[in-house]
Order: C-alpha cells, then structure tokens, then sequence
C-alpha cells in the first residue's frame, strides 16, 4: 500500500519506506552502499510496510525475473535494509555489477546468495579469490566473479522479505 507525506499516518521509517526506481537509482550509489540514508529525500512514492522493525535506509524496490524463486516471484516488490556489518557469506544481497547484465533484466543489479572465496595473500592480509552470487532457481547458474571484478561489483542491501 503506498503512503503519502500529506498523510496523518505518514511516519516515514516508522510505518513506511520509499519505493526505489533501481535505475533511477544507480547514481546515488557511487560507494558502496552509499546513498542508502539519502533515498528518501528523493522518493517521490512510499510503500506502507506493517509488522516489521523499520529503520533508516530501508527500501522497496521491485524485482524482476525467475532467478531467486520461489522465494521471490518474478515482479514482486521487496524491503530492503543496509548490508549489515560483518560476513555477506549466505546472505540473500542486492548488487549492482558494472557492466554484466542480469539474465532476466538486462540490467546492472541482481538479487542473489553471496558467496565468497577468500586466500592469504604474502602479507598474511585475506583477499576474494572468487565472489559467486547464486540463485535460488536450479534453472539459473550463477554469476561468478574473480578479483579483478571487485571495484565494479557492490553490495547495496540485504533482502529482508517480499512485501504486500
């Protein structure tokens, strides 16, 4: 359901979030995760979202294609929160990705399981031998990506449920 500023009810992270257009969006990411506390200031539409803790830079925004069903049908419109601090290992992101288009889209972002691989490097720091973003959709393969793709790939939210 969407909400509107002119609203009585209207308590923006309280009891909604803004609904984020994710190619309207690509500037506003120019780090990762940045810009993530500014969506609201530009969101022309808000989504009423019930029954879940908000807090500041969620979103909603729209996915698209087969690749991470049944959890998400093709279409559906998902919350999504800042990457929490900590391991991304297992956790269900949305990453843009420079210059590879997803599948189903045609698009820079995609939904999917990160997975990361990471090796010691001389100096004893780790480093990503190998990134893989997988689908939840066996007909779908995943998207793997090696070290040298890690400055065009970026974290922007972790998926928290499909809404309304």
């Amino acid at each position: 359901r969407t909400a509107s500023p002119s609203d009585a009810s209207f308590k923006p992270y309280a009891n909604c979030v803004p609904l984020v257009p994710l190619q309207a969006a690509a500037g506003a990411w120019s780090e990762e995760q940045g810009g993530l506390m500014e969506l609201a200031d530009h969101a022309e539409e808000w989504i009423q979202v019930e029954e879940i803790k908000l807090e500041k830079g969620m979103f909603v925004a729209q996915v698209v294609g087969r690749s991470m069903e049944p959890l998400v049908p093709d279409g559906s419109y998902c919350l999504f929160r800042p990457v929490p601090a900590g391991s991304r290992q297992g956790r269900k992101l949305l990453v843009w990705h420079a210059g590879v288009t997803d599948a189903d889209t045609g698009g820079e972002y995609t939904l999917k399981v990160y997975s990361s691989e990471k090796v010691a490097s001389a100096d004893g720091e780790w480093q990503h031998d190998r990134i893989t973003l997988k689908p939840l959709n066996p007909d779908y393969q995943p998207l793997v990506l090696q070290p040298e793709d890690e400055g065009s790939v970026r974290a922007i939210a972790e998926f928290v449920e499909v809404v309304g």
